[in-house]
């Protein structure tokens, strides 16, 4: 079921624009508009405005516009009626609409839940026994294991592929979404293992981990290999869980293995995801800060699990994302932590994370013998190294303060040595291209910027003109026109949506990227409206004095002069 223009309308009158958007990104309210770093550029420094008042949002530097449905549309990068289902559940409006949308993935997925359900039942049987006890041994409830969809691969050679290929999928299919390998026959790539289903980001199944649960002579865990659907540098284990939980706590602990995330998760604290061992990617950072929260980094108690969470720290820092690190001890990793201490001491312990600035201090301070002023001055430089990375003031005070205090340095020698970022780091950013525009299309452009915010306007406008001399701009007034006269209102965030199928979409917000920050006035639009009435007549008057050269009709010619010279009698 599609959902009216008016029920789109209402829960955008319901909806907070700031609320909503600041569930995405950090908004500071200076004056009468909030700010925050734009999330559809490089922002370093906050360019977004948001208006409560006229429930729209618009970046400054890339030129980004658009209402509350528009930003999650572009932020979550679904449809545009998904991201009104979106804002309706923020809001506590219940929409009857059914929002799946088919891909060309669907065939795949399918696939992958049946996979799932298949290797679900094995668990069950006689054969998964053993599995199943291997299972309970590592501390998982049945209810844990149903949850997290663990399933069992059994012995058998071929019996999930042959399943599927009944089911009318192709061998290549199923060799190529990872399900299944040949050699001179089709065979399943999971035998003997325990199962774990690897979700996307949205709740689809797309791979799977089999790990051993016996003693044999084989790889602890296979996986399935990166195909269409699966991408490892984009999934994080346990995201599609941990969603909720995460914003509601405000905070994400992210781990290192899908075990570790499992036997945290088992103890009631459920906003955790995994990279699956591997290496924390750009477009992991970018879910993660698609969820505006504090990061928790817990890798692995070990030098490699170090040199993890300081890249990944690098990563995440570097896109502003508020950041702490745990290092546990004595255990190699949170599994095994908790299994030995109990949850309570491991809440204990993300409790008092530190931040990620501390943590790469300590490193700094690993090997150095602080009698000796050669170390200390290495550290002191190394220090100095990492504050020119950051243009935060606060930090920079306090770490210069600390570091005279501890080491009787001269606060002005330090200062001295810490350069600001703004002036030896040059932004790159995508900045809209402001085009210069004819005088008259800039009228034209802000007289429909007008008549989008009030009807008063749109009443003068069919008084005094009643037509654009322009067939892109009439468009948009017809556009606006027709929302009037269909719901004897208008405002600019309800007009975004009534126009978001327009081929004149993109214009229309361009429109209100050049005029937002106009200051709306009675005086000013009359004023702007007699501009266009002069233009329109001198347009006429051109178009007269070219029919004039064409006739030889005398009485044609008296009457095109005699018209020229009303127009511009008019204009003076």
């Amino acid at each position: 079921m599609a959902l009216s223009q008016e029920e789109i309308n209402h829960i955008q009158s319901v909806a907070s624009i700031v609320d909503v958007i600041s569930s995405y990104i950090n908004l500071e309210k200076k004056g009468k508009n909030y700010f925050g770093l734009c999330p559809f550029h490089d922002d370093h420094a906050p360019s977004l405005s948001v208006s409560e008042d006229k429930k729209i949002y618009t970046c400054f530097v890339c030129g980004h516009t658009g209402n509350v449905f528009s930003f999650v549309k572009d932020y979550e990068n679904v449809s545009f009626l998904e991201a009104v289902k979106i804002v309706a559940d923020k809001c506590g409006i219940d929409v009857d609409v059914d929002v799946k949308t088919n891909t060309r993935f669907d065939r795949f997925y399918e696939a992958y839940d049946l996979a799932v359900k298949y290797y679900q039942n094995n668990i069950k049987t006689a054969e998964g026994k053993k599995a199943l006890e291997y299972l309970h041994k590592r501390g998982l409830t049945d209810e844990l294991i149903k949850e997290f969809d663990i399933g069992f691969a059994s012995k058998t050679n071929d019996t999930l592929s042959k399943l599927l290929l009944n089911k009318g999928y192709k061998e290549q299919e199923l060799i190529d979404i990872g399900i299944s390998n040949k050699s001179n026959t089709i065979y399943d790539l999971f035998r003997n293992r325990i199962v774990f289903p690897i979700h996307d980001s949205k709740g689809h199944p797309v791979a799977f981990s089999g790990r051993i649960y016996e003693q044999v002579d084989e790889a602890k865990y296979i996986n399935t290999k990166e195909t269409q659907i699966f991408k490892k540098g984009e999934i994080l284990f346990n995201y599609h869980r941990a969603i909720n939980e995460a914003k509601k706590m405000k905070k994400l602990i992210l781990v290192e293995g899908q075990m570790d995330a499992i036997r945290i998760y088992s103890e009631g604290v459920k906003n955790v995801c995994a990279t699956m061992g591997t290496a924390l990617t750009n477009e992991h950072v970018k879910l993660l800060k698609k969820l505006n929260v504090e990061i928790v980094l817990c890798f692995d108690n070990d030098s490699a699990g170090e040199k993890a969470t300081l890249a990944a720290g690098e990563l995440l820092s570097k896109e502003g994302i508020e950041l702490s690190i745990l290092r546990i001890s004595g255990a190699k990793d949170p599994d095994e932590y908790i299994l030995a201490n109990g949850v309570d001491k491991y809440k204990e312990a993300v409790d008092h994370a530190i931040k990620f600035f501390d943590f790469k201090l300590n490193i700094l301070k690993k090997n150095k013998d602080f009698n000796k002023v050669d170390d200390v001055s290495a550290y002191v430089n190394s220090v100095i190294k990492e504050l020119n990375k950051t243009n935060d003031s606060i930090l920079i005070d306090l770490t210069i303060n600390r570091l005279s205090e501890e080491y009787g340095i001269d606060k002005n020698v330090l200062l001295n040595k810490v350069i600001k970022v703004e002036d030896t780091k040059t932004l790159t950013v995508t900045t809209k291209p402001r085009v210069k525009k004819e005088k008259n299309i800039r009228l034209l452009e802000l007289l429909l910027y007008y008549m989008m915010n009030d009807t008063k306007y749109i009443k003068v406008f069919e008084k005094e003109l009643s037509y654009i001399d322009n067939e892109k701009y009439q468009v948009i007034c017809d556009e606006i026109l027709a929302f009037y006269l269909k719901y004897n209102y208008i405002n600019i965030a309800d007009f975004i949506s009534y126009s978001i199928e327009s081929d004149s979409y993109e214009t229309i917000l361009d429109i209100i990227d050049n005029n937002i920050n106009t200051e709306l006035s009675d005086q000013d639009y009359l004023a702007l409206i007699d501009k266009i009435k002069l233009i329109n007549d001198e347009n006429k008057i051109m178009q007269l004095k070219n029919k004039l050269k064409s006739t030889s009709d005398i009485n044609e010619k008296l009457k095109i002069t005699d018209e020229i010279a009303k127009l511009k009698k008019r204009d003076v």
